[in-house]
């Protein structure tokens, strides 16, 4: 008669369990221990003749991998950093950011600061003016999660990874004043974040087809 192989832990773990990170385990002791889930020494292996312990490491890999998590997959740097920076690429930064809008809000008169002004007593008459601050909540809705950040670094460091990639040389030119805007709104300096709003403007190269804004002539 042939075995049966039903596979148990000898700690009786679950595999649902094995494959939890960094938690807090309460033991029926009372104990509390902070730590990851390790795989069992060994298994019992229910057979019809009975039980049998067996060492974890003479199980064959595929079985192996039923106690084990999915392995965590990370890019390589040379695979995520390959190609050719694309359009698109750079259109999803802009668009995260609402350049657009921004464009129209900088290149308005106003968009400037305006300092604090004090009167008699050194009381406030008129509170300081970032203009930068003052349009935030007009340019993203409460749930945008640039909005939320209060700044563009996630988007300045992928602006950053795009240029480490040799990009055209107006694609360049356009990540290079990305960033420079990106660092003027994390300083919230409105005069270099307008001035760097009118070069990109200048730099935004438009092709026939619309939607290639960002293409080298």
């Amino acid at each position: 008669m042939k075995s049966t192989h039903l596979l148990t832990t000898a700690t009786f773990l679950s595999l649902s369990a094995l494959s939890l990170r960094a938690e807090v385990f309460k033991l029926v002791d009372g104990t509390s221990l902070v730590g990851t889930l390790g795989v069992p020494s060994e298994v019992t292996i229910k057979t019809n003749a009975g039980e049998r312990k067996v060492a974890f490491t003479l199980l064959p890999p595929e079985v192996q991998r039923r106690y084990l998590p999915p392995a965590e997959t990370t890019v390589a740097p040379e695979t995520a950093a390959a190609g050719p920076v694309t359009d698109a690429e750079m259109e999803a930064l802009a668009n995260e950011v609402g350049l657009d809008a921004w464009t129209q809000a900088a290149a308005i008169g106003s968009f400037r600061d305006k300092p604090e002004k004090r009167g008699a007593g050194g009381l406030v008459v008129t509170k300081a003016f970032n203009a930068i601050e003052e349009n935030w909540v007009t340019i993203y809705s409460p749930k945008d999660a640039v909005g939320v950040a209060g700044n563009w670094q996630e988007q300045v460091a992928r602006a950053r990874e795009l240029e480490g990639r040799s990009p055209q040389f107006m694609q360049r030119r356009w990540l290079e004043l990305f960033i420079k805007a990106g660092d003027a709104v994390a300083r919230r300096d409105s005069n270099e974040f307008a001035a760097a709003m009118r070069e990109l403007k200048r730099n935004r190269v438009a092709a026939e087809n619309p939607r290639n804004f960002f293409t080298a002539k």
